[in-house]
């Protein structure tokens, strides 16, 4: 008898455990929301580079810094993701606030070039220990709760609410005639902070068993589970070509997302902009990434494919524009690109967590990441040379849209290809 009740208890407790998951959602999403809002609210990112200059380095010593933090950052990424699928993604997306918080004391405190090192080191892992980890408990939180369909929705909220943070960022110049060097990286270690207690509050979704007992036990045996998680994760990727191709897909068509905000400031330099004025461009490409995440949650694509075609013709287009047009030309041609990156990022977000099992999502998001920063070390040295060969750092940003015109046009004859096929 005692038995049989035990027996009962052990099969109820997996769905007991998932209608108390299904209750405590909307909680749950208001703390994702929360998280997200803090994530990219990042006062110093607007400024660090005159901060820095302010105190007498010199741009060959803050670039060397930039190249720092991509390093660490590179490197770290698929570890940090590791962690995340073994340790808890709570716990991760925790402890990324308190390097963040370290990242900025070190720099607030610093009396040499080897404290700016050492905070960027910190703040690239901070970002790694956010970068696949955030997406993972997003989805698992509804999968958890078997809400999976609502993803497009949350997840479109959530890159709001990130939106919103870095358009108030970008904003962060006018804090100046308030704020010293100091005061800056104080606040901003205030506001890491605030991630590991929005962090804490989230509940760690519990999909599978295994994700059961890393909750219960995150260290142990944990060499081996990490062995054998990196032969999972390089098995799925050997034999999912879909999800391959996707990961380079998402990689190419999110490469324009960065680079032109980067080259568009020189390029507004060029046209004459006024140095005080180059903040508004890029709240206004924020402001394109807001309106590109409102449409991508509207619409229903009837495949990836044809998705990425007109997306990639949207960025190809956006890019060429910001590196030929006039002003109000080249910021609306950014925005337009950033406007189409995004609604891109939703939908193929959805259909790679789709694929992804749950137990390693966080490593394969991160996998995701890596092969982005990857490219992105090849195309943004090549798209500036370009930029100084031709004399306008407009000439690297037509070039690349020209690629993604390219791309587009690939991506329309390949899905004309299957039509055809189909209708045999």
């Amino acid at each position: 008898m005692l038995f049989s009740i035990l027996k009962g208890a052990i099969l109820f407790l997996p769905f007991y455990e998932r209608m108390v998951f299904i209750m405590n959602l909307p909680r749950q999403k208001k703390w994702l929301y929360a998280f997200s809002f803090t994530s990219c609210l990042r006062i110093t990112d607007a400024v660090w580079v005159v901060l820095l200059a302010a105190r007498g380095y010199s741009l060959w010593q803050i670039g060397l810094a930039e190249g720092i933090f991509h390093c660490v950052s590179l490197t770290c990424e698929i570890p940090s993701g590791m962690a995340a699928d073994l340790m808890g993604r709570r716990r991760t997306l925790a402890f990324s606030g308190i390097l963040g918080a370290a990242a900025a004391l070190c720099m607030a405190f610093s009396t040499n070039y080897a404290g700016v090192c050492l905070s960027m080191a910190f703040s690239a892992l901070s970002f790694n220990f956010i970068s696949g980890t955030q997406d993972a408990i997003v989805y698992d939180s509804l999968l958890a709760a078997d809400t999976s369909d609502e993803y497009i929705r949350v997840n479109a909220n959530c890159c709001q609410l990130e939106n919103i943070g870095a358009a108030l960022s970008d904003l962060a110049s006018f804090l100046s005639a308030f704020l010293s060097f100091t005061g800056y990286y104080l606040l901003d270690a205030c506001i890491s902070l605030s991630r590991t207690f929005t962090a804490l509050r989230l509940a760690e979704p519990v999909v599978t068993a295994q994700q059961a007992a890393r909750t219960a036990y995150p260290f142990a045996g944990l060499c081996s589970r990490i062995k054998e998680h990196a032969v999972i994760v390089g098995r799925f990727l050997a034999h999912s070509p879909a999800a391959a191709r996707l990961i380079l897909a998402d990689a190419l068509l999110s490469l324009p997302g960065y680079l032109t905000l980067m080259f568009l400031q020189q390029r507004l330099s060029e046209l004459g902009l006024p140095t005080i004025w180059l903040g508004i461009p890029v709240l206004l490409v924020d402001l394109g990434r807001i309106a590109g995440t409102a449409v991508g949650a509207r619409i229903r694509p009837r495949s990836l494919l044809g998705l990425a075609a007109v997306c990639s013709a949207g960025l190809g287009l956006g890019t060429v524009f910001a590196g030929l047009g006039g002003i109000v030309p080249a910021v609306c041609g950014a925005m337009a690109a950033a406007a189409a990156m995004d609604a891109w990022v939703l939908h193929v977000q959805r259909r790679l967590n789709e694929l992804y099992p749950s137990d390693q999502r966080a490593t394969l998001v991160s996998v995701n990441s890596m092969v982005y920063s990857v490219l992105m070390i090849a195309v943004s040295p090549l798209t500036g040379w370009v930029g100084d060969a031709a004399g306008s750092a407009g000439a690297g940003l037509a070039l690349l849209g020209g690629g993604l015109l390219l791309g587009a046009l690939c991506a329309a004859l390949a899905l004309l290809r299957r039509a055809r096929q189909g209708g045999r």
